[in-house]
């Protein structure tokens, strides 16, 4: 009697699968990039459904192994059935918003709504100041208090990925609808603005696109400088800013760099820039980082040992992202191990988060091990293919390249068949943003970095 007549349940297939897969595929890696991360749904006798996490590779798993799998399946459940993968409906909360004119509507000052496109998270009161922000944080403040009189417009806050430039600026925004001061306050990523931009010419909505940004009383936007090279946005928000700033409306900006190196942004833009107030946000220092560990675990309602703050304050040293990272692997460590949280287990955590040491490693081994990581042709990340689970495997070539060597921007846009370094700070961003979201994408990006490294 073959397996299908049994009637085995789905979790009895599925493991069944994974272990013909395993038996099957040549590399052995198919189940620890892939299939571990899927959920057994349910099996009717002739199809085994199976839920997909939200990434973007799902569909190039069933196209690049759809006959492994129906081997796989033959072998396990029985000939004639097939594999059904669906996708979660969270999967559509990747998509960038959409901004309509309605979404402006005026909230409570008592209970501020998403109509701003605030992350409500984010307040002066959970910011945790530090030598690497206190001026910046000053200025906040100050501007948050006086919105509508302070001297200091635009506000121009720059620093590296993951230092709390984002927090910062949207504490701004959620203090002035909290304390009643402003009505229309709206923060968008630099590329919602152009996402919004592209789709009002494609609708022809072009005047909607400016009524909408140009009736705000404060325009938050953050990661300014992914604006380089696009013509048509610049000269559209250079108007916007231009209407804003004579109407006395605040803005504020934040950038990973200093204005004066926002290159191939128009100079009339940059000059407005400088001409509000520009400030820092920089490496969050020992002490600081004490401080973050100790507000983020008081708000998990979690005690941690002096000790254990003090080794990973000690051991993560890079931004403030990677620290919060680190210290909620450290929970989820302990719920679901049953373990206390003591030094040992802060030990095994900062094994699989810790930053690595760059090594020399060349781009062409980067890629290769990409390629084969992923099971792709190493050339089709060199071309100009669109496709979106070889961009995201692009993406993740660059992120490594940019964390693993010492070339230029420039230089590691040009190894990928791209001209503009734009591209590789947007990859390093993309990338660092769906590992902060996504754990299974960090384990296998954390894991790719120290296997590039072992064999380096």
């Amino acid at each position: 009697m073959n397996s299908v007549a049994q009637s085995p349940t789905v979790s009895e297939c599925w493991n069944r699968f994974t272990q013909a897969v395993d038996e099957i595929a040549p590399n052995k890696r198919l189940n620890k990039i892939w299939f571990h991360k899927f959920t057994p749904v349910k099996f009717d006798g002739r199809t085994l459904t199976a839920m997909a996490p939200a990434k973007a590779f799902t569909d190039y798993l069933m196209n690049t192994h759809r006959e492994l799998i129906r081997r796989a399946l033959i072998q396990s459940v029985g000939e004639g059935v097939e594999l059904h993968i669906i996708k979660p409906e969270v999967a559509k909360e990747e998509e960038p918003p959409k901004l309509a004119a309605s979404a402006l509507v005026t909230p409570s000052a008592s209970t501020p709504t998403h109509a701003t496109n605030l992350n409500q998270r984010y307040r002066f009161d959970n910011y945790i100041e530090g030598e690497s922000n206190r001026f910046a944080l000053a200025a906040a403040r100050s501007i948050a208090e006086s919105p509508q009189t302070t001297p200091f417009n635009p506000f121009f806050v720059y620093g590296g990925s993951g230092f709390g430039k984002t927090h910062l600026i949207q504490a701004v925004g959620n203090y002035c609808i909290q304390s009643g001061q402003l009505e229309r306050v709206l923060y968008v990523t630099s590329e919602q603005f152009i996402n919004h931009f592209i789709q009002s010419i494609r609708t022809q909505r072009t005047t909607d696109f400016a009524h909408l940004y140009r009736n705000v009383d404060m325009l938050i936007l953050d990661d300014i400088q992914f604006f380089q090279g696009k013509e048509r946005t610049l000269a559209e928000f250079f108007h916007t800013f231009n209407t804003l700033y004579q109407a006395g409306k605040q803005i504020i900006l934040s950038s990973d760099r200093p204005p004066k190196d926002l290159q191939d942004l128009d100079e009339r833009l940059t000059s407005r820039f400088a001409s509000g107030l520009v400030t820092e946000v920089t490496l969050p220092d020992y002490e600081t980082r004490v401080a973050i560990l100790s507000k983020r675990a008081e708000e998990r309602r979690t005690t941690l040992d002096p000790l254990v703050i003090d080794y990973l304050a000690n051991h993560i040293s890079t931004n403030v992202r990677d620290l919060e990272g680190a210290l909620n692997k450290l929970i989820a460590h302990s719920a679901l191990m049953g373990r206390d949280i003591d030094v040992d287990l802060a030990r095994v955590v900062i094994k699989e988060v810790a930053p690595m040491r760059r090594v020399q490693v060349s781009m062409e081994t980067i890629a290769e091990a990409c390629a084969r990581f992923y099971n792709v042709p190493v050339q089709e990340l060199k071309d100009r293919s669109r496709k979106k689970e070889i961009a995201m495997i692009r993406q993740v070539s660059m992120y490594l390249c940019h964390k693993l060597t010492k070339h230029s921007l420039r230089g590691i846009a040009l190894h990928f068949g791209r001209r503009d370094h734009s591209t590789v700070i947007h990859a390093v961003k993309t990338v660092e943003d769906t590992m902060s979201k996504d754990p299974t994408f960090q384990t296998d990006v954390t894991d790719l970095m120290r296997d590039i490294q072992l064999k380096a």
